[in-house]
């Protein structure tokens, strides 16, 4: 061996340390940030026998830094509605581009944002995670479902300005009255209920029902009218009770109106339930009003719930599917390749992505308004410094010793 051979398992060893080094500052600098994975630096010791030799020669360590990606972080609420953390085995699904075409990365961070692209005036907002890239999900089927793939190529980037989804206009065609008429009341005595309906084309229209004390006893005369139309059948009508204040005929009556403000609006048939109505002692008590339908609604928020649906909340107060988060799976998630910050890419030690729905799978769930925190132990990091520290001051004292004897050798040489 010659004399710089005694420092190579030093000077393999000073490197070594220093990997395990970086390990930690990384690991320490993202003590904060959502979804973050530790990694930690393992050794191996490195023995070379040398061609046709019977002795082994140490040859210094061999560091290798592996990514503990399975390992769960603690979750916490966060109150945020584009949060989200999973609580289980698992990834969101992200693409570096909008089109797809970018490389499919994985990731546990769910503080999702919002990303605008687009020219001025025809912007476009998308969720994306912490980096940037594009969160992918099952887009809606229109049906209050979603479109349920297999594979990567069934996602889509998830959009969530006001142009996204529109909530469609829906004429009404149920009501219901539940109200109180006097018992006691006079003939001729008169009193009003009134209900909000909407057209097909989500117009609101006020109908008006006119209820007048018949001669007959039990009995009441109902009159329907209406400022935007002609109420064309079911009304007027009479309206019995029995001898305890229940109501006998009729439970419910259906009411046909031809709007014409707008005319442009089809008719209207609405079946309006009676069956709460009494006639009792005291005076007229409206209790219940109600009626389906509603006007045209545009996006105005989103949020995630525990199944993963990325819900849209819009300006008429009704609430829709806009897409569903898959949960991705690998066979063997330790093996995954670090890209950029909390995002991962297929290996192939990782195997392929699956994709399951958290509401469908027990591999994990979701946990909306929350984030998996970063799952590394300071205090843990702290005593693989100091144990660091110490093997890489070990290793520069053995430089040192070994320079001594080599220029001790040296001198003995002359």
């Amino acid at each position: 061996m010659t004399v710089s051979g005694l420092f190579t398992s030093s000077i393999a060893a000073l490197n070594g340390h220093s990997a395990a080094f970086g390990s930690i500052s990384q690991n320490v600098s993202n003590l904060t940030t959502s979804g973050y994975k530790n990694s930690e630096t393992l050794f191996a010791e490195m023995v070379h026998s040398g061609t046709g030799s019977i002795y082994g020669q140490f040859s210094g360590l061999k560091p290798n830094t592996r990514n503990l990606i399975e390992q769960q972080g603690a979750i916490i609420g966060t109150n945020q509605n584009l949060d989200v953390a999973i609580d289980g085995r698992g990834f969101l699904v992200t693409n570096a581009q909008l089109d797809g075409s970018g490389e499919t990365l994985l990731t546990r961070s769910g503080s999702m944002d919002i990303r605008v692209t687009g020219t001025p005036g025809a912007e476009q907002s998308f969720l994306v995670d912490q980096n940037g890239n594009f969160i992918q999900g099952w887009p809606s089927d229109g049906a209050g479902g979603f479109s349920i793939g297999t594979g990567t190529g069934s996602l889509q980037p998830i959009r969530v300005d006001a142009g996204a989804a529109l909530s469609a206009a829906s004429a009404s065609t149920t009501a219901l009255f539940a109200a109180n008429l006097p018992a006691g009341a006079a003939t001729g005595a008169n009193f009003d209920l009134s209900v909000g309906l909407f057209d097909d084309l989500g117009n609101s229209h006020s109908v008006l029902f006119d209820v007048t004390k018949n001669a007959a006893l039990d009995t009441w005369d109902f009159a329907v009218t209406s400022p935007d139309g002609a109420v064309t059948s079911g009304s007027p009508f009479s309206m019995t009770f029995d001898a305890t204040g229940q109501v006998v005929s009729p439970t419910s009556q259906t009411i046909d109106i031809a709007w014409t403000n707008p005319a442009t609006a089809a008719a209207s048939s609405v079946a309006v339930d009676f069956s709460g109505m009494t006639q009792f002692g005291g005076g007229f008590v409206t209790r219940t009003v109600e009626s389906n339908g509603n006007t045209a609604g545009t996006l105005v928020d989103a949020s995630v719930n525990a199944a993963g649906e990325i819900v849209g909340t819009f300006s008429n107060g009704l609430t829709q599917g806009l897409a569903k988060l898959p949960i991705a799976v690998v066979n063997n998630e330790n093996s995954l390749t670090p890209r950029q910050g909390t995002n991962f890419a297929l290996s192939a030690q990782s195997g392929s992505i699956n994709l399951l729905e958290a509401d469908q799978t027990s591999f994990a769930t979701f946990s909306p308004q929350a984030i998996e925190e970063s799952a590394v132990d300071l205090a843990e990091e702290f005593s693989n410094l100091i144990i660091t520290q110490r093997a890489y001051s070990s290793a520069a004292q053995t430089i040192r010793v070994v320079d001594e004897m080599s220029q001790i050798a040296s001198r003995l040489k002359r």
